[in-house]
């Protein structure tokens, strides 16, 4: 095995999800390297997230696999310990009655073991380095914000030490501002834990900042792929210039997107 061959923590093969007789994903295939990062981008029903919900287990593919190579074959509850997902609003993953500490104690306790002194110092370890308190630690969920609830998810998934984080439109729900200070702990966290990323985003501002490589999907199919800049600076895909186009700007031009829009559909009907 070659050294790239060794660094691919993730493979997804011809992947296909159908639900009754709509084809959800059809034919997606990437690979995940170790430290890397790949958005998947689309337009809501883009089959995007169910793609990052077969990646982590939630979904079953119709066909098609995924794969960790390396990674012999483990049981449903270890695989958390490859793989952790991070959702757009985290409020209902947190059981209400338990305490933010509490919630990123269980896993710990449930992975790993050991006295509840040392968990009750790895949680603050993981409290500091999302920029959470101990007195948020003490705070039962409903009284976070949304950006602290978002960085005790991102505590609770680090603590299990997972190979690979998939977020789907993580940051989508947050304000501006608390956008931009969680973009930057999760790359910080990816540069300096190898850590690798799978960002599900439909914000092609967040994908260029947090991404290296992307792949862009419509109708469940990925209709252009390639290092983010170069997709971004130069799609080919009609498609995904007409994503970059929606962007809105000074000089928007409603009516060309409307008439694009149109075209393309137009291309694509049976």
């Amino acid at each position: 095995m070659n050294d790239e061959s060794s660094q691919v923590l993730l493979r997804a093969d011809q992947l296909t999800k159908r639900f009754g007789q709509t084809t959800a994903v059809d034919d997606v295939s990437f690979s995940l390297r170790r430290g890397g990062s790949l958005g998947v981008v689309g337009e809501s029903g883009s089959g995007k997230s169910t793609t990052a919900r077969m990646v982590v287990g939630l979904e079953s593919p119709t066909s098609g696999t995924v794969y960790f190579p390396g990674t012999p074959r483990i049981r449903r509850r270890d695989a958390a310990r490859v793989v952790q997902m991070i959702f757009q609003d985290p409020y209902h993953s947190f059981d209400p009655r338990l305490t933010i500490g509490q919630a990123i104690e269980e896993p710990l306790r449930l992975h790993f073991g050991g006295t509840k002194a040392e968990r009750r110092k790895r949680v603050g370890e993981l409290l500091d380095q999302v920029g959470l308190s101990a007195k948020q630690a003490e705070a039962l969920p409903r009284a976070l914000s949304g950006g602290q609830r978002q960085r005790a998810a991102i505590a609770r998934a680090l603590g299990i030490r997972p190979q690979i984080l998939v977020l789907d439109e993580a940051v989508a729900a947050l304000d501006v501002s608390i956008q931009a200070q969680v973009l930057v702990l999760l790359d910080e966290i990816r540069r300096e834990t190898g850590m690798a990323f799978l960002f599900v985003s439909h914000d092609l501002a967040v994908v260029r900042y947090i991404t290296q490589d992307v792949i862009v999907m419509r109708n469940g199919r990925v209709v252009e792929s390639g290092a983010t800049e170069g997709v971004l600076a130069a799609p080919q895909h009609p498609y995904t210039r007409l994503l970059l186009d929606s962007v809105p700007r000074k000089g928007w031009d409603l009516e060309r997107l409307r008439a694009d829009r149109l075209a393309l559909d137009a291309t694509e009907a049976p």
